[in-house]
């Protein structure tokens, strides 16, 4: 079995080469000049650039020739493949997949994360153990399916410049936010980004995501919780020790924030997926 997925699951190079996933890149386009997400543009450079761009840079589901060489490649290794993709509902990365594997002759399960970034890096880690435990494809979506269900993923936005730059918050909005200090903590339901609460002040806004974690009532011992940011890794590594203190869980996966979901999130931004 082959596992496909895509470059907005944020997962560390060297983890993805480890369990031999095969990643389709997403496009960015930032002042006029396409990327290939991961191929051309780390995600330090992309931080870089969109810090100094005057626009939001614009991100755009891979080719059909990115699909149909990474299922062709899955098809001279095995048999069957399973593709896990970032959220329908937040772009049609998934459907290119769906209308593409019809080109190919093999056995292709394609499967909504209904996440992203480490939301669906986290179920392409699970599907990787199961693939090593001998599973079988449906073993494996029957496991993701309960995941997805279960999962929470929760972001802080350090500034609401970029939802103001991408036309989802008035300008007014974000002068208000600033005035007050108000920080918004967003969180994907059904495979939407949706506002969970906005606080006064970064220290309260991080302690809410905490409590989001406590509030689910779960025993993380046995579980690995993922941390994703944008450019700002110390904020990243204060948040893993008040996890591993509080929570006490097996790992806690930190990572950058790729262009797809970070485009979004802007500067300062903190995702959580437990």
């Amino acid at each position: 079995m082959q596992i496909i997925t895509d470059s907005s699951c944020d997962l560390p190079k060297e983890i993805l080469e480890e369990n031999d996933v095969i990643v389709i890149p997403l496009n960015i386009e930032i002042d006029g000049k396409n990327y290939v997400d991961g191929v051309d543009l780390t995600h330090e450079e992309f931080f870089d650039k969109m810090s100094k761009s005057e626009g939001l840079p614009k991100t755009s589901q891979p080719s059909p020739q990115s699909y149909i060489d990474a299922f062709k490649k899955a098809a001279q290794k095995t048999g069957e493949t399973l593709c896990i993709h970032l959220s329908s509902k937040l772009s049609g990365t998934m459907n290119g997949a769906l209308m593409v594997r019809e080109m190919v002759e093999s056995k292709i399960e394609v499967f909504d994360s209904l996440s992203g970034s480490l939301g669906l890096g986290m179920q392409v880690l699970k599907a990787c153990e199961m693939k090593k435990e001998g599973a079988t494809i449906e073993h494996i979506v029957d496991k993701l399916k309960e995941i997805r269900e279960d999962m929470k993923v929760v972001v802080y936005l350090e500034s609401l410049e970029n939802a103001v730059r991408g036309g989802r918050v008035a300008r007014v909005k974000e002068m208000v936010a600033n005035l007050l200090n108000l920080k918004a903590v967003v969180h994907v339901e059904e495979g939407y980004v949706k506002v969970l609460k906005t606080i006064r002040g970064k220290k309260r806004a991080i302690n809410f995501m905490l409590d989001q974690m406590a509030e689910k009532n779960t025993d993380f011992k046995d579980k690995i919780i993922g941390i994703t940011h944008c450019d700002c890794i110390e904020d990243a590594m204060a948040l893993k020790d008040e996890i591993l203190k509080r929570f006490n869980p097996i790992d806690v996966l930190v990572t950058t924030m790729g262009p797809v979901i970070g485009t979004h999130s802007g500067q300062g931004g903190l995702l959580v997926c437990f």
